[in-house]
């Protein structure tokens, strides 16, 4: 089935301005409007009837796509996203990826079927100019926690960069130097850029680094445990451990443990996350504060603002991070402070 964005290129213009022409929302020159034409005919383009659907009316249903709906993240995102939609009377319909990257585009168009006013897209980033084809047609998309190169689609993200850089100036302050990064899935956007910007940190203060340094796996306590396993049988140098969530960090504590590795004395690790265990486990696991639930709830205003006409144009928004100190990397905190409340 043929796509606005071919019918774009075919007729030379715009998606938007194809999306103008088809739905009479605007005016287009006589010229343009017969060029688009004859591609939806050449293309025996039909517009989609669920977006058209969505132009006309209001179902108070809003689809949220998932890539793990089993990890933390999406219970703390779920929980920000309802706390705004029950405010405005909208029901959430989640789809779960199951980590299948494959499974991106039969999802969306399964929430589309069910005639949703929207989507929160916090996939794989697989889906983009899929996403870009259905906000073309009227169909609000919001993309949260990980980026898409879609300048069309509204989106709600963190700065990795910046909360790589200062977990990791950290470290350094405190003298760690051979830092070893334990991060998760490979294919997962975050993932990368925060092990762009490792590398770059270590880069630019001329700490050691080597081609093994950053060890991609699943986002679990398995992954972090055997990381860490193979990192002390290979004897390798390493003072610190960053991880790319905290459920790696606690299977690398358990795994330095089992070792006979005093943490941090001997290792220090980081993890970037801050699920509540962090603040009981022994010693108290130092992390990086990932504003979840603030991210769900802006994910909601900001598809509101655009489903209500409020906003027009596309939103950027981008939330900050902050590094919790804890005595995994301290030795000066105390063994045990209670709870810290850092809890969204």
């Amino acid at each position: 089935m043929p796509t606005i964005h071919e019918v774009a290129e075919r007729a030379g213009v715009s998606t938007a301005t194809v999306s103008y022409v088809i739905n009479q929302s605007r005016f287009v020159s006589a010229e343009l409007t017969e060029r688009v034409l004859k591609a939806v005919s050449d293309l025996h383009f039909t517009p989609s009837r669920v977006a058209q659907s969505l132009r006309q009316g209001k179902t108070s249903i809003l689809g949220l796509v998932m890539d793990d709906v089993t990890h933390r993240f999406a219970g703390e995102l779920f929980k920000g996203l309802e706390e705004c939609a029950t405010q405005h009377h909208y029901t959430i319909l989640i789809t779960d990826l199951h980590d299948e990257p494959a499974r991106e585009e039969a999802s969306i168009n399964l929430l589309l079927s069910q005639r949703v006013d929207g989507i929160i897209y916090a996939g794989f980033g697989e889906a983009g100019q899929h996403l870009a084809a259905l906000q073309a047609e009227g169909v609000p998309v919001v993309v949260v926690d990980k980026p898409l190169d879609c300048p069309s689609l509204s989106s709600v993200l963190i700065d990795n960069r910046a909360g790589v850089f200062t977990a990791l100036r950290h470290l350094q302050a405190l003298g760690y130097e051979d830092i070893v990064f334990i991060n998760g899935l490979a294919i997962n956007r975050n993932a990368q850029l925060r092990a762009e910007a490792f590398r770059d940190f270590l880069k630019r203060h001329n700490l050691p680094q080597t081609p093994d340094q950053i060890l991609f796996g699943d986002y679990t306590l398995q992954h972090g445990f055997q990381a860490t396993r193979r990192i002390l049988q290979q004897k390798r140098p390493c003072r610190a451990i960053f991880c790319g969530d905290d459920t790696i960090a606690f299977g690398v504590m358990a795994a330095l443990k089992a070792a006979g590795r005093r943490i941090p004395e001997e290792v220090a690790v980081l993890g970037f996350d801050n699920d509540p265990l962090a603040q009981v486990m022994d010693p108290p696991l130092s992390t990086v504060h990932y504003p979840t639930r603030e991210m769900g709830r802006t994910a909601f205003q900001v598809f509101h603002r655009r489903r209500t006409g409020k906003r027009k144009r596309p939103e950027q928004v981008v939330l900050g991070t902050k590094l919790l100190v804890r005595r995994s990397t301290d030795p000066t905190c105390r063994p045990y402070e209670g709870l810290d409340g850092a809890q969204e």
